[in-house]
Order: C-alpha cells, then structure tokens, then sequence
C-alpha cells in the first residue's frame, strides 16, 4: 500500500512536468503599428493584462505592418501577436510552428463570418448556383480574401472552377458596387461577406447585404446567397507551437475571460470587434488555408485572368 500510495503521487506529478515543459523567461508580444503613433499607449492595458494571465514579463515589440508579424512569428522572433485569418494561414504557410487560441467577435453571435455569392432572384422567386453558369460575377480585387480568394478557391474545393463555370470575373470597385451591378443588370451575382447571423429581412447582423439595407437603397429584397464559404473567425490570436502546453492553456484561459474581468485591455487589443474572445483551433481557418493550397495556385493567379 505505501509502494502504490508513492507510485499514484509521483505518476501525475510527472505527467504534469512533462505537460509543463520549460516555461520562458519572458513572452514576446507583437502588435501591428500600421498608422497609429499612439499603439504603444494604446495597448499597455493589454500587455498588463497577460503578464498577469501568463504569470511571465511580457515584452512589446511594434511590427509595421501585418506582413512584419507574420515574418516575425515564423522567424521566431514573437510568440505572441494578433494576426488577421489570412495572415494566420501565410504564417503557418511559412512554417508548421504556429496555432491559434481564441478569435474575436462583433456582437454576442458566433465570431464567425461567410463569403458569399448573391444573385438577383428569378421570376418565380428563387434562384440556385446551378442557374448562374455561364453568366457574369462581379468580384473584388486578386487580394481580397472575401471578395476573390476564399471563394475562388472555396467554391473549387466544392467541385466550381469560377473561371470556367462562369463566362466572365468582372471587377467592382467593392463588393456594394457588385450588388448594384448586379440590381441594374451588368452581372448575374456578385461575392461579397456575411455573418449569416441574426435576420435574414436586414440583411443580418452585418456584411455586404446588411449595408446594402442600411443605405435604403432600392432592390434589397430581390437580392438572394446562392452559395457560402464555411465559416471564417475575425482574427486569430496566435501563439508559437513550441510554447508548453500549460502555458497555452492558461494564455486561452485568460482571454476567454478578459472581456468580462478587464474590459479595458480586452479593447485596447480588439477595439473594432467588442464581442468577446471564442476558442479556435487550427481547422478552423480551413476556408483560408486552402487559398494558399498549389491546387489553387492557377486558378487565383491573376494571369490567369
């Protein structure tokens, strides 16, 4: 009995050691400047906040831009930044050695949104993707990733190649200008984004289609999605796969709660998406990983045009 009491304390002792692995010294932040002078000042309540979560120092480091920080968390160089779906998936592009924790939303449904196609509806009142082949499809530009990207290459993966199937991509200034192009007849459908949450009569919590509606322009109701992408979180709040894995938990754990207990640095690292943190995992940003899969490669090349 002393011999198995001994064996039943140390056992979970050293899983837990194991699980641990060697925590840092420190946690290296990164946070895009892009144009605000202010980004250091403005993101101190956050970097206070995972010092206490992480229960480690955390240094701040400033990137330029979005492509700085992905280069900066592949490199090693971070271990820690808040990176945009398609940022996340050119990092992990780069190397295996990044995951994501939580993503941030909105509003209080899912933090999740679509690309969509949307077409006019027919006489009879409906319209499907099968009726628009061979007709015209307004779409952003080669790198927009709702209006271009994730539903060329999504739409492929669903068996649709858009340059074939469709007789021709035209080019709107934005996906708005798609949908007007496609009330006054210069496209059969157009792409845009939805949260597909909320009310389909507003044109739901917000995308393409809800400001469409909010403008009181003319022809919302004859507007239907014929086609959507998967889901897609916002963000991605992204940790190096190296870190222990305790570690990662208790990061995830504090963000989960950071809206709640310290709403201040919640916003200071997330002030256009109020909703709250959810938990991710890697599988999630399928709809953006594929569009740098080579199957695709041709059919997003804009010389294929």
């Amino acid at each position: 009995m002393t011999l198995l009491t001994f064996f039943l304390a140390v056992v979970p002792l050293a899983a837990g050691a194991q699980d641990s692995g060697d925590m840092p010294d420190r946690l290296r932040l990164g946070v895009i400047v892009a144009a605000d002078d202010e980004t250091r000042e403005r993101v101190e309540p956050f970097r206070l906040a995972l010092e206490e979560i992480a229960d480690l120092p955390v240094d701040l480091f400033l990137m330029d831009t979005m492509a700085d920080a992905v280069e900066a968390i592949a490199g090693g160089r971070i271990d820690y930044v808040r990176l945009s779906p398609s940022a996340y998936a050119a990092a992990y592009r780069l190397c295996d050695c990044v995951e994501p924790l939580v993503t941030a939303g909105p509003d209080d449904f899912p933090a999740r949104f679509h690309a969509v196609l949307v077409a006019r509806r027919g006489e009879d009142g409906s319209v499907a993707l099968e009726d628009l082949k061979g007709t015209r499809v307004a779409v952003g530009g080669t790198q927009s990733v709702a209006g271009y990207r994730v539903p060329l290459a999504n739409l492929a993966a669903d068996g649709v190649n858009a340059r074939s199937y469709f007789s021709t991509l035209v080019e709107v200034q934005d996906p708005l200008d798609g949908l007007r192009a496609v009330l006054d007849g210069r496209v059969q459908a157009a792409l845009g984004w939805s949260t597909l949450a909320g009310e389909a009569k507003n044109g739901y919590t917000a995308g393409t289609l809800n400001e469409y509606y909010v403008s009181g322009a003319p022809g919302f109701k004859n507007l239907e999605i014929v086609w959507r992408s998967p889901p897609i979180p916002y963000s991605a709040h992204t940790l190096r796969k190296d870190l222990p894995d305790a570690l990662k938990r208790r990061v995830r754990a504090g963000l989960m709660d950071m809206r709640r207990e310290a709403p201040d640095a919640y916003l200071a690292i997330e002030p256009d998406l109020p909703g709250g943190f959810e938990p991710v995992v890697h599988a999630d940003y399928r709809p953006v990983l594929i569009t740098y899969d080579t199957a695709y490669s041709a059919l997003l090349d804009p010389a294929a045009q």
